[in-house]
Parts: C-alpha cells; sequence; structure tokens
C-alpha cells in the first residue's frame, strides 16, 4: 500500500488544499478512504448526516472501480485526491487502464451517487478515468429546530 500526501505552501484558508491517498484496487482498502474523506468533511464542517452520504458516496465512486463485473476492467490501484476548495470538498476517485471505463450510470450506485453528493462529473480518456464528486455542507444560518409538541 502506499500512501501519498502532497507538499502545499501555507495558503489563505480560501485557497485549495490537497491530499492524495493511493490504495490497492481492493474493497478491505476502502476503509481507509472513507476515513480519511470523513476527518477531511470535519474540517469543513460537514454535519453528521452529510458525513454519512459522503462516506457512502466514495464508497460508491470506489465501487465503480472495484467491481469488474460492471465495468468489465481491472485496475491495479485507485487515486483518491480530497481537495478543499471554497468551502467544499471536492474528492476524485481515479484509476489508470488499459481499456476505456464506462461507468453504469443507469444502475442503483451511480443513482446512489447523484443523490448524495452537490456535483457528480465522469470522465475517461482511454488511458485514465476518474470521478469526481463535490460536496458542499449547509448553510451555517440554516439550524435546525426540533419538532417539539403541541
Amino acid at each position: 500500500m502506499s500512501t501519498q500526501s502532497e507538499a502545499v505552501p501555507r495558503q489563505p484558508a480560501d485557497s485549495a488544499r490537497s491530499v492524495v491517498l493511493i490504495i490497492p484496487a481492493d474493497k478491505d482498502f476502502v476503509v481507509l478512504v472513507r476515513s480519511a474523506v470523513g476527518h477531511l468533511g470535519v474540517r469543513i464542517g460537514l454535519t453528521m448526516e452529510e458525513l454519512g452520504d459522503l462516506r457512502l458516496a466514495v464508497n460508491e465512486a470506489c465501487a465503480l472501480f472495484l467491481l469488474p463485473e460492471e465495468t468489465d476492467v481491472d485496475v491495479l490501484a485507485l487515486e483518491c485526491r480530497f481537495t478543499e476548495v471554497g468551502g467544499s470538498l471536492v474528492v476524485t476517485v481515479a484509476a489508470d487502464s488499459e481499456q476505456r471505463i464506462v461507468p453504469p450510470v443507469d444502475g442503483f450506485g451511480w443513482n446512489l451517487l447523484s443523490a448524495l453528493v452537490d456535483d457528480l462529473q465522469w470522465s475517461d480518456d482511454q488511458e485514465r478515468a476518474e470521478v469526481r464528486l463535490v460536496k458542499r455542507p449547509r448553510s451555517r444560518g440554516q439550524v435546525e429546530q426540533p419538532a417539539t409538541p403541541r
């Protein structure tokens, strides 16, 4: 297993900051990605519900590459990049492949991804495929009030 984090010079709080995690293409290592996204999600102020949604979305994004019966392609490693941008967390899961990877965009996993994140994109240039997720925290001005009995 190889992990890598980029050295980032000190920047203003609104600048992009990235962490990169490279894991073997094995479902047993996805827990590391879920853990990293949970920590970084807390940093940007996601609620517990939003963290749960994002962790599930990251799990599904990794599964797009790890389920060869759905993509018909085997990959060796996943590169997961987490970038804080303007109060949002951008998560990119990518893999190199000798074959074009086409995600099952009409499948359950893709529909679940769409529902869990604020933005979802897929790109594939025949050598590298990636799925990009964006999660924004709810407005901090909106405070959920518990229902009171009447």
